[in-house]
């Protein structure tokens, strides 16, 4: 803060006294001391101004002089007081002489109180510029009378060089410090209005918001730099006109603000969409006006997109390309080809495969070459869901929801891949009462998150895919019928390995090298057995076969490639052990177990945690 004062004093005597009492002031360079001349005191006080002075104190006429220069800095007056005067009175009463006391007419001093007290006549002659000093002595000098002039320092100079008898006004030591510390006190006051003028600037300009301050007559007081970009033609000459002749389309939205606020008005400026809010000013319960704050709806969604990016987990992404997919089979490269031209549109693509063929590989491909590549990629196994959770898991929810629900609610999986892609595996599996709600989200391309009544709007791709044929579900009841058409927009049908039999050796042999065992001995006769073999888990089981391979060596016996056994069949030396074949008796003895204690299929199901669906396939596929 720069609190440098300058102050012109009229003599040398009150140079002196201000040399004396202000001395520690003046070290500390908050006071500049500069003496009256003769020349032209406006350029005076510029040049304290220039040297760095941000306030000026000047006496008298000199006062009146440079406050009618309208300079950049306040001028303080260093005024005479009564005891001033009264004092150069006393002084001057020892000539015996009648007294003349000149001095600007804004001095406030009655001789009528004093006379009394002094053994002269006293005559108080008042002027209003310094130009009109000459005439009142001329008053004096032709009134023939002897009176000796009292006033300020012009006063004093120019009676004593017109042969009168004259007496400086000097300011007594309290005036002079008293006047110092109004000019500091005022210079205080101006930082900390400066301050906080920078300081509501500054937050009013950087706001993501455009802010309009209209009085209650529909006057423009204020607006920021945000608003300028919304009205190109907006700047300053709009303050203080009427909003309807400057922003019309902002003046219909307001309508009469005087009798009601304003909630959410949408306008249109050039290609930008606004949005726009009033809060009314008010002083002792009378509206002043209104405070107009405008969003652009468009930086509001990219804002949501950003956050919504924030917030989501590490790791939505996609890992695969169409490179990574390897294969010299006819077939397969006309399905990719097929998934490339599919990745270049929005549209909801249908992936059948059986497992273990790498349809997750495809989704992520197709979200790799797509447009999307950089926004999230979410996976979604719907078979694993718990049914019970299954909806929150996908929508979301919010606080308090249901027991257990976390504080704050929590995202959906769909609210995850917002601008990007989310991949529905298994999606033969989702139950038939979350179906609609499902199919809602794609209709609508909006979410409802549990428990909320709000609803998010989406910008998702949605990929599903499907171990069985939806249609055969749909004809069974067990999937929706106009959910199906839905999603069966673009299809496609990943081979089985068993019909990629020129794929099945090279990829062997891929995997070997991957697992660092390509030195290990591919023989014809194992060649041969992998090529006849059914594979029914596909590109995973030959993977899981070239992993055993690897770590074991030639001690591996490839006897199940001809006896059919699948890779889930545990093999030692002595015993082997079907863990699939495991896992359906136990789910067998579950069931039946159910079922005698009088359970209905839908009970079975929660209870198993699996849909009917999976429950039907259970119980009707028993050999």
């Amino acid at each position: 803060m720069n609190s440098m004062v300058g102050i012109i004093v009229p003599n040398k005597e009150t140079n002196d006294r201000v040399l004396r009492i202000l001395k520690d002031e003046i070290l500390k360079n908050n006071l500049i001391v500069s003496m009256l001349t003769e020349d032209d005191v406006v350029l005076q006080a510029k040049a304290l101004i220039k040297r760095g002075a941000s306030a000026i104190i000047a006496r008298g006429g000199t006062y009146l002089d440079i406050m009618r220069a309208n300079l950049p800095v306040p001028v303080i007056e260093l005024a005479f007081l009564a005891q001033d005067i009264l004092y150069s009175i006393n002084k001057a009463n020892r000539a015996g002489k009648d007294i003349a006391v000149v001095v600007q007419e804004r001095i406030i001093f009655e001789p009528e109180m004093w006379r009394n007290l002094f053994d002269v006549d006293i005559q108080v002659y008042r002027y209003s510029k310094i130009e009109n000093i000459d005439n009142v002595l001329k008053i004096l000098i032709e009134s023939n009378e002897d009176r000796l002039v009292i006033g300020g320092a012009l006063t004093y100079s120019k009676a004593i060089r017109a042969g009168m008898q004259s007496l400086n006004i000097e300011n007594s030591d309290e005036t002079i410090i008293r006047t110092y510390k109004q000019a500091q006190e005022i210079l205080n006051q101006i930082y900390d209005n400066t301050r906080h003028s920078q300081m509501l600037s500054t937050v009013l300009n950087n706001v993501n918001e455009g802010i309009l301050v209209i009085s209650n007559d529909g006057i423009i007081e204020h607006f920021n730099n945000k608003l300028v970009k919304f009205f190109n033609k907006l700047d300053s000459s709009f303050v203080n006109k009427k909003i309807g002749d400057v922003l019309p389309v902002v003046s219909s939205a307001l309508g009469d603000f005087t009798k009601a606020q304003t909630t959410n008005k949408i306008i249109r400026s050039g290609k930008l969409v606004l949005n726009v809010n009033t809060v009314p000013i008010q002083v002792g319960g009378e509206l002043m006006g209104i405070v107009c704050t405008i969003q652009d709806l468009t930086e509001i969604q990219k804002l949501e997109e950003s956050l919504r990016r924030k917030l989501n987990p590490k790791g939505l992404s996609s890992k695969y390309t169409f490179d990574n997919i390897f294969t010299k089979n006819r077939k397969m490269n006309e399905v990719i080809e097929r998934a490339k031209k599919y990745s270049k549109a929005d549209s909801t693509i249908l992936i059948y495969g059986e497992s273990g063929t790498g349809k997750e590989i495809f989704a992520q491909s197709i979200h790799s070459n797509s447009g999307r590549r950089d926004a999230p990629f979410v996976a979604v196994n719907c078979g694993a869901l718990n049914k019970n959770l299954i909806e929150s898991e996908l929508f979301g929810y919010v606080e308090g929801a249901f027991t257990g629900a976390v504080k704050g609610g929590k995202q959906g999986l769909f609210e995850m891949a917002h601008k990007g892609t989310i991949f529905l595996d298994e999606i033969n599996s989702l139950p038939i009462e979350v179906q609609s709600s499902f199919l809602r989200v794609i209709e609508e391309k909006e979410v409802m998150r549990v428990g909320s009544d709000y609803v998010i709007p989406l910008d998702v791709r949605i990929i599903v895919a499907s171990n069985e044929n939806l249609i055969q579900l749909v004809e069974q009841g067990d999937f929706r019928r106009d959910l199906f058409y839905r999603l069966n927009v673009l299809e496609i049908k990943i081979p089985p390995l068993k019909d990629r039999k020129d794929d099945i050796v090279p990829l062997f042999r891929m995997f070997l090298k991957e697992f660092g065992a390509e030195q290990l001995d591919v023989s014809d006769e194992l060649n041969k057995r992998l090529s006849s073999y059914s594979w029914k888990g596909n590109i995973r089981e030959l993977k899981n076969v070239a992993e055993r391979y690897a770590l074991l060596g030639e001690q591996m016996s490839f006897e199940f490639l001809v006896s059919g056994q699948s890779d889930s069949v545990i093999i030692t030396d002595d015993y082997k052990i079907d863990l699939k074949d495991l896992n359906r008796k136990v789910e067998e003895l579950v069931i039946e177990s159910l079922e005698v204690k009088g359970l209905s299929k839908n009970e079975i199901s929660n209870i198993l945690g699996i849909s009917r669906t999976a429950l039907w396939k259970k119980t009707n596929t028993k050999p």
